[in-house]
């Protein structure tokens, strides 16, 4: 394994940069990658182009990075994002849009490094994410890094003309499993 802190096993993190707009575009205005997102509404090529041009400045509060592949090929996106420095705490987003990648541990992957980084680097003691009660295959993989089930906020969502429920999960400090 390796040593860096932007790097793991099967992927790297790294800062978001204008090209990647024709991908993210793509990536979230396809149904299917935006299931289990907090997004709705279709995204238009300017918005896409300014939330790059936003999260290309980079800070302690919100730390945004786009995932690639070992070889170079951008897969997704992940942030630490409303970071504390007094409670030392920020709340995870991750996605993978390149659908060629799900279920092969790059998900996987990106959480640990990125779960890694902000203990490591970040300086964090607690890292949060919600996720949605119909998403399982996201559930077993954050359980999987260590992350345990806080609090469940009932029929929270309404998305695709059903109501969800939205559980918390809450990774500390020294539970992060690498393997």
């Amino acid at each position: 394994m390796t040593t860096s802190p932007y790097e793991g096993r099967l992927i790297r993190i790294r800062a978001r940069e204008p090209e990647d707009e024709p991908l993210l575009y793509q990536w979230f205005n396809d149904p299917e990658v935006t299931e289990h997102l907090a997004l709705r509404y279709p995204l238009s090529h300017r918005t896409e182009r300014e939330f790059i041009e936003h999260v290309s400045d980079v800070g302690f509060a919100n730390t945004n990075f786009a995932i690639e592949t070992l070889d170079g090929r951008m897969i997704g996106g992940c942030s630490l994002e409303n970071a504390s420095p007094e409670n030392r705490n920020a709340i995870l987003g991750i996605a993978i849009g390149d659908r060629a990648f799900w279920d092969g541990g790059y998900g996987t992957d990106a959480m640990r490094v990125l779960c890694r980084f902000g203990f490591e680097i970040m300086n964090l003691h607690r890292i949060q994410l919600d996720v949605y009660g119909n998403n399982p295959r996201a559930i077993r993989v954050y359980e999987k890094v260590g992350f345990t089930r806080e609090v469940t906020k009932r029929q929270a969502l309404y998305k695709y003309g059903r109501y969800h429920d939205v559980h918390v999960m809450g990774l500390l400090e020294g539970e992060l499993r690498m393997e």
